[in-house]
């Protein structure tokens, strides 16, 4: 066991070595232990899981983080993550996360998002940030025009051959395809609505969710 513990210490000390001479992360711009150990208490991550995050956060744009470790990187640099990309919900999902709401992020928003959508996140949180990604309009409830957007994204694929950026998202929902949403978002409230309001709030969602199989599994990334 002191043989495991010693190669497991050893294998951190040496990528946290290579994290501090990493071309796009210079030691100065490094995070110290007691800032790693930080982000460990603030998330779900260890602080080899945090190296490796920022590895992957700092590979979208080496020379801005390499000038500066706090850097905002733009919501169209952090899309090009392989693992955003085949998400259809990747801009709402960078919209909520990021603090003024237009998807670009610094290294923490990035840090937070990832351990949010980890497997390690519990159902409850995994609930909540759903709900905010479905409510588009930010008004603390699921509408029926919400639902038309989270339909269309769920099945973009099939009606266009391709993933919609959000003004192109606004022209399918405004043609003949809607009347196709409109009569699913219906079902769906019908179904999830407990107080017959004609919207879904947080409550509906998630009862509705905590008996959905596979949410938890589904709604993850994994870096």
């Amino acid at each position: 066991s002191n043989k495991i513990c010693i190669s497991f210490k050893l294998s951190y000390y040496n990528e946290y070595k290579s994290y501090l001479r990493m071309g796009q992360c210079r030691s100065a711009t490094a995070y110290d232990q007691s800032e790693l150990e930080e982000f460990q208490d603030l998330t779900y991550f260890t602080k080899r899981e945090v190296l490796h995050v920022q590895k992957r956060f700092a590979s979208l744009n080496p020379e801005k983080i390499r000038q500066n470790r706090d850097a905002v990187l733009t919501k169209e640099e952090i899309l090009q993550l392989d693992e955003l990309a085949v998400n259809p919900f990747k801009e709402r999902i960078l919209e909520v996360f990021s603090d003024n709401g237009n998807g670009d992020m610094n290294f923490e928003q990035f840090l937070e998002m990832m351990s949010q959508l980890s497997s390690k996140a519990p159902l409850e949180t995994k609930i909540m940030y759903a709900f905010k990604i479905y409510d588009f309009n930010g008004d603390g409830h699921i509408s029926e025009s919400d639902l038309q957007q989270v339909i269309m994204l769920l099945s973009q694929p099939s009606l266009t051959g391709t993933m919609l950026h959000t003004d192109e998202r606004k022209q399918v929902i405004d043609n003949k395809l809607q009347l196709d949403y409109d009569s699913v978002a219906k079902r769906v409230i019908k179904e999830m609505d407990m107080d017959d309001d004609g919207m879904i709030s947080f409550l509906d969602f998630k009862h509705g969710m905590t008996k959905q199989d596979g949410f938890e599994e589904n709604f993850k990334i994994t870096l």
